[in-house]
């Protein structure tokens, strides 16, 4: 049993040294510190990624050489957190904040998605330019101030439609059909209908009634 300890501490007995990163192939980064250059992997545990030029902390032990952590790094290079497979940052207890000066930015060529109870999103100008979308919901209520929408063609289909409005106007270049099988218009005051020529066609009844009627 003594010998299986000893054997596990010798196997598990590491020097740590501090080095350059003189070159990179794959995932693994080619380490010169003051006992020689070494072939290191990246450990774990330092998400940020090597660089040519870097100062790291090394651990040589019997398996080989890993990097620790990047101490020092020139110039104005960005820092990238680098993970091997899927990444999880999670604060069960807590919120997670992610602060910028010049931006955040999420790519990936994959699905992005966010599942929460509230989705909040306040910012001074949005632009969404999407190929196609679909919105799927029970409710959708906006409030603005001014709405200007342009397609070459919209249709909506809905069970009820009502409108509420001050004032509308409508320009229509062309033509306007409406096909309903009933049709009603209700006006106060008065209604005007203009036009170069007039037809009203009925298959059983028209009927005009009034106070007054003037013809011609």
């Amino acid at each position: 049993m003594r010998d299986n300890l000893a054997r596990q501490r010798v196997e598990t007995f590491a020097i740590q040294e501090v080095g350059t990163v003189i070159g990179a192939v794959d995932r693994s980064f080619q380490v010169r510190v003051g006992s020689g250059d070494y072939a290191a992997k990246r450990a774990v545990s330092c998400l940020v990624e090597p660089a040519l030029g870097d100062r790291v902390l090394v651990a040589l032990h019997d398996a080989g050489c890993h990097v620790l952590a990047v101490l020092d790094r020139e110039g104005d290079a960005p820092t990238r957190l680098v993970a091997e497979g899927d990444l999880e940052v999670s604060a069960p207890g807590g919120r997670v904040t992610v602060a910028a000066g010049e931006g955040v930015r999420l790519v990936t060529p994959a699905e992005a998605s966010v599942a929460a109870a509230k989705v909040r999103v306040a910012a001074g100008e949005g632009s969404l330019a999407v190929g196609a979308m679909t919105y799927v919901g029970e409710r959708l209520v906006a409030q603005v101030d001014r709405v200007k929408t342009v397609a070459r063609s919209v249709e909506s289909i809905a069970e009820r439609w009502v409108q509420r409005l001050d004032r509308a106007y409508r320009f229509i270049a062309e033509s306007e059909q409406v096909r309903a099988q009933y049709y009603e218009v209700t006006a106060k005051a008065a209604v005007n209908i203009k036009a170069q020529a007039t037809l009203v066609s009925s298959g059983e009844l028209t009927k005009i009634d009034g106070g007054q009627i003037h013809l011609g």
